[in-house]
């Protein structure tokens, strides 16, 4: 056994200024510790409260949490070397996000007497094998929605890539169809004043809920998952290692999830529950999840290898 990792993440807060990992990264340390299994490996979370209960949420049980406060004070490359200096030389340290990446680099270099090795978590072919608690019926209950409903979910990570509205325009033309409809989006989503306007002015029968827990605990109660839309000249995109690990985590509850990108995973289990788009298009995307939903009479299909492995 190694004499262990240190991982520094910054856990993504409700303000630009707290921007860091990713909800998906989080879920790949997590993964990554739980694989490792060595008593020696330590994870460092810069996070406000919010920060900290989503992380948690996420199943990142006791770090050593540091307040945001500390990484804005000039200086902090040196306090961030003094707290690394308290711990035994690790074999690895490993970043989680683009903010921290370089710092990462540097202390890797300069916190101990000799170098470490520095690495970016996010690069790694593994898939994830754990999945939400909760099951379909027992989230929508919690939420007071009919089991009959077509719930789709916005899977934006971090919470504020994907706008609400250009999703809702997706809802809506599946929703005009004549299907019940219930729209999930993260509490922090941009663009949701607009959202609610647009169902507002036009009268479309869609019920639109937001989420303030991390949207990945809430992805087994539906009926089809978007991980990319655009609708408009506003640049927004989910970034690539979270679109791969929420559509590969659909596959494992067996739900389909919307994917525009043109290559595929490559592995049957995964691009089985992948309902191709033309584009990140709000049409194209409602058209996807139509196609689905009429060529299986609005049923969710469950793979008999789906993955229970649950956070406790």
């Amino acid at each position: 056994m190694d004499s262990g990792e240190i991982h520094i993440l910054r856990a993504w807060g409700e303000v630009p200024s707290l921007a860091g990992a990713t909800h998906s990264a989080i879920l790949a340390c997590v993964e990554r510790l739980l694989t490792r299994d060595n008593p020696a490996d330590r994870v460092l979370l810069i996070a406000n409260e919010h920060g900290e209960r989503s992380a948690a949420a996420l199943g990142l049980c006791t770090p050593l949490i540091v307040p945001p406060a500390a990484v804005r004070m000039p200086g902090v490359r040196d306090g961030l070397r003094r707290l690394l200096a308290r711990f035994e030389r690790p074999a690895r340290l490993i970043g989680w996000d683009d903010e921290l990446r370089d710092r990462v680099r540097s202390l890797a270099a300069s916190a101990w007497d000799s170098p470490v090795i520095a690495e970016d978590g996010r690069i790694s072919d593994a898939l994830p094998r754990r999945v939400p608690s909760g099951d379909r019926d027992s989230i929508r209950a919690s939420l007071g929605l009919p089991v009959t409903e077509h719930v789709l979910i916005l899977a934006s990570d971090p919470p504020d890539a994907l706008s609400a509205h250009d999703f809702i325009r997706a809802c809506a033309l599946v929703a005009l169809v004549g299907r019940d409809v219930t729209a999930i989006v993260p509490r922090q989503a941009p663009e949701m004043e607009r959202a609610k306007a647009t169902l507002r002015n036009t009268g479309i029968p869609l019920k639109l809920l937001t989420c303030e827990a991390p949207i990945w605990t809430l992805l087994p109660c539906a009926d089809a998952v978007v991980v990319d839309v655009l609708e408009g000249s506003m640049p927004r995109s989910t970034p690539a290692h979270s679109k791969r690990w929420l559509a590969a985590t659909c596959a494992g509850l067996g739900i389909p999830v919307v994917w525009s990108e043109t290559e595929r995973f490559g592995i049957d289990r995964v691009d089985r529950w992948v309902l191709q788009s033309r584009s990140r298009l709000a049409v194209h995307v409602a058209r996807a999840i139509n196609e689905h939903l009429l060529a299986t009479g609005g049923e969710t299909l469950v793979p008999t290898s789906a993955r229970r492995e649950v956070i406790a």
